[in-house]
């Protein structure tokens, strides 16, 4: 089909019912500034080892507010009248963005004290959750004049937000069997959203998620044991969960070439020499 005729076809962006859900976002992390929930705590042995499970009321409402995207996004998508052309992507490939983005703004507001500084913070974030899953609307068929644009705004916000992941994380300096296992779930989710834009079976597609989860868990399981700050760290996991995604990319379009694997090593080479020239 034809751009023009396509772009006549598509029914726009219900904006009503995406305010509402921003309005709702909005609200209820402004009402948990006043909602103090009690703290649970699980005491575990994993392997042999103490492990300490902490459950406070961010995690609450970081649950909450990723719930509440998540539905929202699937009310909004589902009104998209080209949604079934395309099953190659489930539909819940498109919360995975706006959700963590959610969630990873909730729990990060929720150390924010001045009332002034919180306020504004949180508008930005609705804001940039509205940017996304208008982004994501656009992005439901190929065929439409904006998705090359929206296509790469939400791959660059996606390792964005995957390396605020990994460093947060890597940050934590806690037992490999917890951060290993974050950092798998993490970047087979985040493949998920990458590599379904490809049109091959979604089987394949999980297949080849899992392999980058299980590369970047590995990859977390030995840096564990080197002394670099939270940055580098992320930075580092990040090449790795990048290098592993385009390569299962190229792969899965039949386009991997021998030159695209010295481009990919020439990135490599680069960033492991800024990471190591900031670490001494």
């Amino acid at each position: 089909m034809r751009p023009e005729l396509m772009q006549d076809t598509v029914k726009p962006l219900d904006r009503n019912r995406l305010s509402v859900l921003m309005a709702v976002l909005l609200l209820g992390s402004v009402l948990f500034r006043f909602i103090e929930l009690p703290e649970h705590v699980w005491k575990l042995e994993p392997l042999g080892s103490p492990l300490e499970i902490r459950v406070t009321g961010v995690w609450l409402l970081v649950a909450l507010m990723v719930g509440v995207v998540c539905t929202g996004t699937n009310l909004i998508l589902h009104d998209h009248p080209h949604l079934g052309h395309h099953p190659g992507r489930p539909v819940y490939i498109a919360w995975i963005l706006p959700g963590t983005l959610a969630g990873l703004s909730a729990a990060l507001l929720e150390g924010i004290s001045p009332w002034p500084v919180f306020l504004g913070g949180l508008s930005l974030v609705g804001i940039g959750i509205y940017l996304v899953i208008s982004a994501e609307y656009a992005v439901v068929c190929p065929d439409t004049p904006g998705y090359p644009t929206a296509r790469l705004a939400l791959n660059m916000l996606a390792y964005l937000v995957v390396f605020v992941l990994f460093t947060v994380i890597y940050q934590t300096r806690t037992r490999s069997l917890v951060t290993a296992t974050l950092m798998l779930l993490i970047a087979g989710v985040f493949s998920l959203d990458l590599l379904s834009v490809t049109d091959v079976p979604f089987r394949r597609v999980l297949i080849f998620a899992g392999i980058v989860g299980l590369i970047v868990g590995e990859a977390t399981w030995a840096m564990n044991y080197w002394q670099i700050s939270a940055w580098a760290g992320g930075l580092l996991l990040l090449l790795v969960f990048y290098i592993a995604v385009n390569i299962a990319h190229q792969y899965l379009l039949e386009r991997l070439r021998a030159s695209l694997l010295l481009e990919f090593a020439a990135v490599s080479i680069v960033v492991l020499l800024i990471i190591l020239l900031r670490s001494l």
